[in-house]
This record gives structure tokens, sequence and C-alpha cells, in this order.
């Protein structure tokens, strides 16, 4: 059994290493295959470290192959980001589990209810009922977990993780993917929970904690070594850079999800930029969410046009298998990769590789060559290592 799982360790912590050890003694997998965000995250933010900085943890910690979604998708909404995930999984050809940590750990019931939000999409009936709840002033988010709670119980559709696992079973479903799921039920506080709970916190209350006094903690001890010698950030360390864009332009209804509503409140309140968490907090309303915003300003900061999106998930999200590390059981699997995946497994920039990676790998570099005033490799010039891994 080869698990898969849709990540961003953002960063690693126990509760992640966890759900590897869940894996490898408990579902008895013989390696485990990660896709993992790179550089910006779901939540449309700077992650708090870089993507190798990430994947070097994870590797030591268990992980013996870490891919990464590209850009497009992991900045993208809780949908596509799943199904992206799940789709770079079922390329390699060798993930056949995909493995995830929720509130629910009933396997039957998240595959029934797969089933069920499969067939009210195809029947068109959930549209109509998204677009009466629109109608009355909601958000999108809400507006579709109104539209679902007839039919899909409260405690799937009103959680993070619920939602994220409903979402990587439909597109399994939906696609007749050759893929079993497995469940490992949620440990610790709360997905966004930002207050500190012992060994099991959440990544948000360990970002909280690293912002708030440069100490990492509730993370391997052989995470935790990796992160102290490397920088982190967090997502206003963005703000000067995105100040600029915002100034250079005003077309943002361009951008993916960026409504023509929600470019007028950008260009009505451009005079009050502070910073990245300030502006979400002014541009925020009740019918768009602080995610939904930061979003949005993180696919302007990369040029992410909507045109772009509709192009590259119109050719079935993944073109390459970008490889950030892997370790001694995971090059066991490479040769198979290379044979079974449908798509190319590259380890290094080639023309292949979309250049919205390649600028947001240019924008973190430059956030960390400010930050620390020392000059780092690009995309092209790092090397690739896999010493000790």
């Amino acid at each position: 059994m080869v698990v898969g799982i849709v990540c961003e360790y953002n960063p690693f912590h126990n509760g992640h290493k966890l759900q590897i050890d869940y894996a490898k003694n408990i579902l008895k997998a013989d390696a485990v295959v990660v896709a993992m965000s790179g550089n910006f995250t779901q939540r449309g933010e700077l992650a708090c470290f870089d993507k190798y900085t990430r994947a070097e943890a994870a590797l030591k910690c268990g992980v013996d192959i870490v891919l990464e979604i590209p850009t497009i998708f992991a900045t993208a909404s809780a949908r596509e980001f799943a199904a992206a995930g799940v789709e770079l999984l079922a390329s390699t050809g060798v993930v056949d589990t995909v493995l995830f940590g929720a509130e629910c750990d009933d396997v039957d019931l998240f595959k029934g209810c797969a089933t069920k939000l499969v067939e009210l999409e195809n029947s068109g009936k959930l549209d109509e009922d998204i677009k009466i709840s629109l109608g009355a002033g909601l958000s999108y988010a809400l507006a579709r977990s109104k539209a679902l709670e007839a039919y899909i119980p409260a405690d799937i559709i009103n959680s993070p993780n619920n939602i994220l696992g409903l979402e990587y079973c439909r597109y399994i479903k939906e696609y007749n993917l050759p893929m079993d799921i497995a469940i490992i039920k949620r440990q610790g506080n709360d997905y966004n929970e930002t207050a500190l709970s012992g060994d099991l916190s959440s990544a948000s209350a360990i970002r909280a904690h690293l912002n708030e006094t440069d100490m990492i903690c509730a993370v391997p001890d052989i995470a935790k070594a990796i992160y102290e010698n490397n920088t982190h950030f967090n997502c206003d360390d963005i703000s000067q850079l995105l100040h600029y864009k915002l100034l250079s332009e005003n077309d943002y209804e361009k951008y993916l999800d960026c409504t023509l509503d929600l470019a007028d409140r950008i260009r009505n309140n451009l005079k009050d930029y502070v910073n990245f968490s300030q502006f979400c907090d002014l541009l925020k309303t009740k019918n768009i969410a602080y995610s939904r915003i930061s979003r949005v300003l993180c696919h302007i900061l990369l040029n992410i046009a909507q045109k772009d999106f509709e192009n590259s998930k119109s050719q079935g999200y993944i073109s390459y298998l970008r490889m950030l590390g892997f370790s001694k059981k995971g090059a066991e699997y490479l040769g198979a990769i290379k044979e079974k995946g449908k798509a190319p497994l590259i380890t290094a920039p080639t023309e292949i590789i979309d250049s919205h990676d390649i600028f947001a790998a240019d924008v973190y570099r430059a956030v960390i060559t400010s930050k620390t005033g020392k000059a780092r490799d690009n995309e092209y010039t790092r090397k690739f290592n896999l010493t000790n891994l």
C-alpha cells in the first residue's frame, strides 16, 4: 500500500506526525507520498517557512516523497485545492489510498456523502439551491453550505477538515479514480484556533505563537531543529510588494476569484492601505470572508488571472510532478512513478514548469532576501539536496 496525503505542512507539527505514524503503523503503508502546497497557501498567504524547508521537515519525520501542488491550485478555493491535490497523487500511478484527518472518521459516511454530492452537482440541483441563497445575500461559501444542509449531515459540512475530506472523496468518486480513502480522527484544538493547547496544537496556533515570540513549539524535535535554522515569515511580509502591485494597475477583476464588486472595494479603499492583513480586514464584509479576500490579493500579487486558472484546469490540473524531495524509501518508487505516472516527474525547473510556479518562488525569494539581507539561489540555480533524507 502507498498512502497519499494532501497537505500544506504550514508547519509540519505533532498532529501531522501522528498521521504519518498512523499510515505506517496502523495502515501498514509501504510508503507515504504527499502533495504539498509550495510557498503560498490555500488561505492566500505566505507559508511560514519556504517549501524546501517544509519538505525537509516532512521527510525527516517519515514522509517518503514530497510533490508540489501547482501554485494556481495551492492558492485556490478548498474545492480546487482538494481536486488538484488528489489528481496529483493519482498522477503518480502508485498511490492507492488517500489518507486525511477529520473530525468524523466514518469512511462509509464520507463515501455516501460524496456520492450524493456528485449526484446533486450533475443534476444541477445544487446550483439551483446555491443561487437561491446567493440571492438572499449570503457569500458563496455560506450559500453552498446552506444548500448542502438538506442532503448532507451538518457535522460533515461544518468543519474545514471534514469539508476538505468530502472534496477529496467527491473528486475520487466523480472521476472513478482507483483509490480508496482512510481517515484518522483529528486530535487537539480546532483547525482555526489561534491559542496553543499543548503538544497537539493547530497550525494556526503554532504560527500565531511563532509570530509573537519567534519560538516554534508543538512540532517534532527533528522538525524543530530544521525550523530554528531557517527564517520564518508571516502574511504581512508581502505587504510592500502587494501595495506596489495594487498601485501599478487597477483592472483587478481579471484575477482569479475577484468579482467586480470586490475589485471596486479594492480601488475605493486603496488609499487606506497599511499592510496585507489590515487591508484584508478593511475589505471584508458580511458576504466576503477574510480568506476569500486574502486569496484574491495573493492572486493579484502572483499574476494569477481567471483565464490562467481555467486553462490549467481544462488540462486536468496536473501536467507535471514537481519533486521537492524524497527519502531512501521514496527512491524505490521513483522508477514506478516514471513508468506508471500520468505526468512527467521532474526534480528541477524546465520549460514545462508553469510560469506562475517560477514567479511565486521568485517573489518568496525576494521576501527572504529583504528579511535576511542575503541573496538566495533561484529555482534554476538551487541544488537538489537529498543528503540524509
